[in-house]
């Protein structure tokens, strides 16, 4: 009998064992995460579902960048839906200057099947707000997925010169 009540407490000791790393496992995973990734001069930047997570911790809920005046930023999100039922919701990415909307640069209304992903695309171009008057300076881009909101500071600078030698003419032949 006592060998068999041992048995039973190791049992139940391995049972709870299981369903707390399940727990772990369940909630560590289940989920809608979200991936950002701005390209500026040819050089994609990723800012991953961890960094939104961080920037709750530290009060920083923002990611901060610079580009040239004049080029092309362009902006990929990535929604990963870990959930057993679909997923819909609006996706609406916004240019804010002085705590006002200038620019909406996406709306729309997204669906994505259960442990399913999606992309949405968009572009910033300098020119469409060179049109509407503004110039260099500090912007934010807001991206709201339902009750969710990024904000990404994108600081507009002057473009540089780039300093490349001067041209020579090559040698006579001969």
């Amino acid at each position: 009998m006592a060998i068999r009540g041992r048995n039973l407490y190791l049992y139940l000791a391995l049972a709870c064992f299981v369903g707390i790393l399940a727990i772990f496992l369940v909630d560590a995973y289940l989920g809608v995460y979200d991936t950002l990734y701005i390209t500026v001069q040819e050089r994609e930047r990723e800012v991953d579902p961890d960094y939104w997570q961080r920037s709750q911790v530290d009060e920083r809920a923002y990611y901060s960048m610079g580009a040239e005046w004049g080029e092309l930023v362009s902006f990929r999100y990535e929604i990963d839906s870990h959930r057993f039922s679909t997923y819909s919701t609006n996706v609406e990415a916004s240019v804010w200057k002085s705590g006002e909307k200038i620019i909406e640069l996406l709306n729309e209304d997204i669906s994505i099947a259960a442990f399913d992903k999606l992309t949405v695309d968009w572009v910033l171009r300098a020119e469409e707000l060179e049109e509407m008057g503004y110039g260099v300076g500090e912007y934010t881009i807001e991206i709201r997925r339902g009750e969710v909101e990024r904000k990404i500071v994108l600081n507009y600078r002057y473009p540089t010169e780039p300093v490349y030698p001067e041209k020579i003419p090559p040698p006579p032949p001969g």
